[in-house]
Parts: structure tokens; C-alpha cells; sequence
């Protein structure tokens, strides 16, 4: 098939014995501490040289964790200008759609009451909490379930304007109710070091009990509140949050208690079954109409490819979503997470997951929200905080949206190298770029990975973030206005490097239009934005609808995005 228009982490030092430890090991030997005090200072000065400096990322904000208070959409703007930096603005009263969720609180205490913990926010996006429940908390005494505070966090969220989507926690140790220990059931070996302590959930004495848990789920109605949005059904796992759908290794499908698991699900949410989503895929849940979620877009080159959640390369390496991918052909609850982003993840405590310090987290950021909506995700979960507040309401506001909703389309021009399959081009959501004779364009800007990805090329760490042509052109997707006119405004962030001119030309109503933009060789970032009315995208398939050329330098052109303007886009 091809793309249509109508259609190990890193090289991980070990963390070094703090001088404490040392002390206690080796009493008060002074010339060792000494000795210990120089490798010490020497493998922080190396860690520091080898660490990309801030110039590695001069394109994006520097790290600042700004709180969901004081994070604001955009601007939007209604005249043709040119500002620096990247642009996320929508429209300011485009609603959010209906199912896409942007989950910024997760609970952890059943306990805990919601109108102290979670803010009002005045943003265009459906801000969700996710609910982490453990089981102990809503079955302490064995045969007596109690959902009444369940319901009440759910009611409280929905006062507060929030949504709320259920991950309810059984597998571990810490997880199941304590009357569970004198069962006799045992504990679930692992494939390898794990945080937390399962039991073996196939066991009969614990897969009847939470066969029962599930049924007693349904039979409460909390699955049709109408603000629980969804709830996710996992398995077990080493790490905390009972990930998976079936054991390490085995097709889920193939295990009988995998199937009892997830038929229960599919009888509790009988008449909702959109809401649950998967901690994997099973083909049998998928037809049940359950969604699924991974949880780790950080590493945003990750499931490239992947044919069963619709990422696929053509033959030029051109990375594509295949809308009739079983996974996601309905627009089901289709979640990723984009979370790790506290200056912990660049500590020994987390094995530096992504470098030594954080001076790389916003591009990371930057990178990972665009890819989650290549993905064409319609839940994301996310700190509490934003590092690029303008991008996250932009994400906020896309979620969800289908081709034939969707205020905006893009193409976000940029390439890297993934481990057997080579080049990777573009992250595209209904805007589309390739190269045609007289329309080649080169990988431009080369931004360094501040870690190995172990799914990416040897020797390639690093991502280009633009594409370099004297014409570079465009193919506007063919259902997203059917070639009727209509009025848009284009927007195109580029690098302002050389000397000349930057030619939009594309078609309107009226005939044909050109725009123009000045290059001044400030090596800065740019968005240009361009108004144009009965603006018509006639060409198909993907022959070029517009184009952009260049007069004097090479176009350096990073993102570009078109945004209806007229009409409801509900």
C-alpha cells in the first residue's frame, strides 16, 4: 500500500557511591576519600563535556516548567505577519473535540477528595484526570465492593469541568487486597528485574476473584457516567501500572485467561465498550471495539514501523499512517503518553534515561507532541506542567480529530535513521511532501540526540528538523475540502538563513496567488503567516496543490500547517 490523499536507551554510567557510602565502607581513610573525591570530579567534568551543549537546541525555549495556571493558548492573529518562533495558534473559538483528552492530573488515592487537588482551567481543550485505583481500596473485606467514593472522585471531576479515565490496578502485591494472601497463590516470575511483585493472575483462586471485581464493575453503572471517559484494562508486569495485555512472550490471544479478562471487560461496558482501551493489542479485544494506549512517545521514533497501529515507509523511506490499520480504523480510545520530563530523568537515580541534564527536554517535548498526533492519538497524558505551554493547548485541541474535522493540517519536515529500515522523512497528519523531479529537497538543521536510542541507527544519533530545496511542494489531502474554496490561513516556519526570498504559490478561487517572504540571515526560527481567501487545493493524489521557491538561498522550511478559518469545525 501507499499513502493517499483519500485514504538500552543510552550509554548508562552506573551512579558513583556518594561520599556518605564511602565514608561507612571505608571508615575515615582520607587518601582514599581523596582518590575517591578526584574520579568523582572527573567523571562529572567528562559527563559534562560530553553532554550537548545549550547551542545544541537553540531553537526551542530553554527547560522552565511552567504550572497549568498560567498556561494560555496562543495568539491568534488575523493579518498576514512574520514573528519569530513556532506558531500553535487556533482560531479562539474552535472547541476541542469531543473525544480527544488531555489528561494533566493522575490521582493515586481513592481517598483523596478532587476539589483540593485539580484546578478549573480555562483552556480550549477537555482537560482529563486519570484515576489510578487499587483494588484493596474498593474491596477491603472479600465479597464486598464498594464503588460509592469511585463514584464520588468522578461526580467531583465532573464539577470541576474534567474528565476521567479509570485505570484500575490488581495485579501486584500492592495492588490486590490483602485477604488475597492467604489464597495460595503464587508469585509471577518475571523476564527481568522488576519494581514491583506480581501474582501469578492465571491462578484460578486469583483470576475467579477478578472476574468478579470486573462483573461487580458493570453491574455498579459506573461505566456509563457519561464523564468517564475511558478505563483501561492491563495485565501484569515488572514495572508499577499493571501494563501488557497477556504474558511476556505469548500472542494474548492464544491464552485462555486473557480471553475470559477481556470478555469480562466487554460484558461490564456492554453498552460502552469505545471506553476501554488496552495496555497491548489483542486482535480479539480490538474486535470487542477497545482501544488501545502505549505509554512512550519520549522516545518519538519508537513503532517506526509498525503496520498494526498504522505506521508504515514507502519506498523512499517517507513515513506514512495507514487509516485501515485494524488498531484504529474506527477512531477508537487511542492513548500515549508524554510524561517524562521532571528533572529526575536526568539523574543517576533514573539511569540518565535521557542525558545528563535537561537542556535537551524541550526539543524532546517539541518532538514527541507532534508525533503522538502523527499517530493521530486522541488521549495524551501528561505532567502536571508544560515545558512548551503554546504546543500543548494546540495539542489539546487536535486530539481526536479526523480528516473530516480537523481545523488544521501539517507536515512537519524533518528525517532520522531508524535501525533496519533506514531514513525516516516527515511526520505528516493529512499535509504531505515528497520529493518529484524538480522538487527534491535535502535534510536540513541537524539537532543531536542526547542519548543512544537503541531503535535508532548506529552512528545517526541525531534528527534533521527541516528540509533545504530551491522548490519544495505540497499536496493538500483530498478529503479535507474536497477542492471547494475556502478560506485558510497558511502558515510556514522556517529558518531564516541566507539572503533572497521565500515564493508561496498556490491557487484561489479567483486565479493563481502569490505570497512572499523576506529572508534576512538571522539563523533564527520563523513563522510566517499568510491569509488567503477561496484558497483551492485542486490537484490530486499527490501532485503539489501549492509551492514554495526560492529566489536566491535555498528554502530552509521546518513546519508548515494550513488552518481552515470559516465555518464550524465541531
Amino acid at each position: 500500500m501507499k499513502p493517499h490523499k483519500s485514504a538500552c536507551f543510552s550509554d548508562l554510567s552506573r551512579p558513583f557511591p556518594c561520599f556518605e557510602q564511602v565514608r561507612k565502607q571505608d571508615g575515615e581513610n582520607d587518601e582514599r576519600m581523596i582518590r575517591y573525591v578526584i574520579v568523582y570530579l572527573f567523571v562529572i567534568f567528562a559527563a559534562s563535556a560530553s553532554a550537548a551543549p545549550p547551542e545544541a537546541y537553540p531553537y526551542w525555549p530553554e527547560y522552565r516548567k511552567v504550572a497549568l495556571a498560567d498556561i494560555k493558548p496562543q495568539a491568534w492573529r488575523t493579518v498576514d505577519d512574520v514573528i519569530d518562533g513556532w506558531d500553535w495558534a487556533l482560531p479562539p473559538e474552535l472547541p476541542p473535540a469531543s473525544n480527544g483528552l488531555l489528561a494533566i492530573r493522575r490521582a493515586f488515592s481513592l481517598k483523596r477528595p478532587l476539589e483540593n487537588f485539580v484546578e478549573p482551567l480555562n483552556l480550549p481543550v477537555n482537560p482529563t484526570i486519570a484515576l489510578w485505583i487499587k483494588w484493596r481500596d474498593l474491596e477491603p473485606v472479600e465479597g464486598q465492593v464498594d464503588f460509592a467514593t469511585l463514584r464520588q472522585r468522578i461526580e467531583e471531576a465532573d464539577a470541576l469541568g474534567y474528565s476521567v479515565v479509570l485505570r484500575l490496578l490488581c495485579s501486584a502485591t500492592i495492588f490486590a487486597p490483602d485477604w488475597m494472601t492467604g489464597k495460595g497463590i503464587p508469585i509471577r516470575a518475571e523476564h527481568r528485574t522488576a519494581t514491583v511483585t506480581n501474582y501469578e493472575i492465571s491462578h484460578p483462586e486469583f483470576h475467579t476473584r477478578y472476574l468478579r471485581l470486573i462483573d461487580a464493575l458493570g453491574k455498579s453503572g459506573i461505566p456509563r457516567m457519561k464523564n468517564l471517559k475511558g478505563a483501561f484494562v492491563g495485565y501484569a508486569s515488572p514495572s508499577y501500572g499493571d501494563e501488557g495485555i497477556g504474558p511476556h512472550g505469548k500472542d494474548p490471544d492464544s491464552v485462555p485467561h486473557v480471553i475470559e479478562r477481556l470478555d469480562a471487560w466487554a460484558h461490564a461496558f456492554k453498552d460502552v465498550k469505545h471506553k476501554v482501551f488496552m495496555g497491548g493489542i489483542s486482535q480479539h479485544g480490538l474486535k470487542q471495539g477497545f482501544g488501545i494506549r502505549r505509554g512512550f512517545v519520549e522516545m518519538f521514533l519508537y513503532h517506526i514501523p509498525d503496520e498494526r497501529i498504522g505506521q508504515r515507509l514507502d519506498k523512499h523511506g517517507y513515513l506514512w499512517f495507514d487509516e485501515d490499520a485494524a488498531a484504529l480504523r474506527n477512531n477508537p480510545f487511542h492513548g500515549e503518553e508524554n510524561e517524562e520530563y521532571e528533572e529526575s530523568w536526568a539523574t543517576a537515580e533514573r539511569d540518565f534515561r535521557f542525558g545528563k541534564n535537561t537542556l535537551s527536554f524541550p526539543y524532546r517535548y517539541f518532538t514527541s507532541n507532534l508525533r503522538l498526533l502523527q499517530m493521530r492519538c486522541n488521549y495524551a497524558l501528561y505532567n502536571p506542567f508544560s515545558l512548551i505551554p503554546e504546543q500543548m493547548v494546540w495539542v489539546g485541541q487536535s486530539l481526536g480529530r479526523t480528516v473530516e474535522n480537523t481545523p488544521d493540517i501539517w507536515c512537519a519536515l524533518r528525517e532520522s535513521y531508524v535501525r533496519n529500515s533506514g531514513a525516516v522523512k516527515n511526520f505528516e497528519r493529512w499535509l504531505y511532501q515528497r520529493d518529484t523531479e524538480g522538487y527534491e529537497a535535502e535534510p536540513a538543521i541537524k539537532v543531536p540526540h542526547p542519548i543512544k536510542m537503541w531503535m535508532v541507527k548506529k552512528d545517526h544519533y541525531f534528527d534533521y528538523v527541516a528540509r533545504k530545496s530551491r522548490r519544495i511542494g505540497f499536496a493538500v489531502d483530498d478529503r479535507w475540502c474536497g477542492g471547494e474554496p475556502v478560506d485558510v490561513a497558511i502558515k510556514v516556519t522556517f529558518f531564516d538563513v541566507g539572503t533572497g526570498a521565500i515564493t508561496l504559490s498556490g491557487h484561489t478561487a479567483s486565479g493563481p496567488s502569490k505570497r512572499f517572504i523576506a529572508l534576512k540571515n538571522t539563523g533564527i526560527v520563523k513563522t510566517a503567516t499568510f491569509f488567503i481567501s477561496k484558497a483551492v487545493f485542486p490537484s490530486k493524489e499527490m501532485n503539489h496543490d501549492f509551492v514554495f521557491e526560492s529566489e536566491g538561498d535555498e528554502a530552509v522550511l521546518s513546519f508548515v500547517r494550513i488552518i481552515k478559518v470559516d465555518g464550524d469545525r465541531r
